[in-house]
């Protein structure tokens, strides 16, 4: 952490135009210590104590980010040893001059009137702004819906997924059994085909005493009519 004093002195539309308050709200955002104050010549002095680093971010923010009514077309700065010489930051002096001429009070009108057309001009930055914001915020509660209404069948599809999953582990177990009603299946065959080996001999051995019979019976018939 380096220690740092600069002496700033910024060009341009500074005077009021609200940009010492803006860069008192800056230093103070980055714990920087000094005064800002209007130089006759229209320029406006910072001077300031500081982290080196915060210092270079107050500058850079003064000349990309300046207040909306002002306008910074310069910017000399000039860096020294930390002092240690101030307690806080502060805006020093007014926006009108103490003992005020009739070109004073009239360069201080015309300042006003400036002021206000730039603040119409940013109002209707503003009011756009906000309009866009409106149809932001109205496409974020649409997206939202649409998120409800997503995470809701995603919530349906996992239940159902659920659901084929049991089944699938019921139709697990059945597989399970196959092996056994194979073994079945086998034994009935096998019991099947002793069973038609035993009928195939009982008829082989019936067809054998029928035409044992046969024989007998034509015997008998010959012997009678002989």
């Amino acid at each position: 952490m380096t220690l740092k004093r600069a002496n700033i002195f910024v060009s341009g539309n500074v005077q009021k135009a609200g940009f010492r308050t803006f860069v008192k709200n800056l230093a103070d955002s980055l714990g920087i210590k000094g005064y800002a104050e209007n130089l006759p010549d229209g320029k406006v002095k910072i001077v300031c104590e500081g982290e080196e680093e915060s210092i270079a971010e107050m500058v850079g923010s003064i000349k990309t980010e300046a207040s909306a009514l002002s306008k910074v077309e310069d910017l000399q700065i000039k860096y020294g040893e930390y002092i240690g010489e101030y307690l806080d930051f502060e805006r020093r002096g007014g926006d009108v001059p103490k003992k005020a001429t009739l070109d004073d009070l009239l360069n201080v009108m015309i300042s006003f009137d400036n002021k206000a057309e730039k603040i119409v001009d940013v109002l209707g930055d503003i009011k756009e702004d906000t309009s866009q914001i409106r149809q932001d915020t109205a496409q974020i509660r649409q997206d939202t819906a649409q998120i409800r209404q997503d995470t809701s069948q995603i919530r349906q599809d996992t239940a159902q997924i659920r659901q084929d999953t049991s089944q699938i582990s019921n139709i697990a177990e059945n597989t399970s059994l196959i092996p056994a009603i194979n073994e079945d299946t086998s034994e009935i065959k096998n019991n099947t085909r002793e069973i038609a080996d035993k009928l195939q001999n009982k008829y082989e051995e019936l067809s054998r005493e029928i035409a044992q019979m046969k024989v007998t019976l034509s015997k008998i018939e010959a012997k009678v009519f002989s």
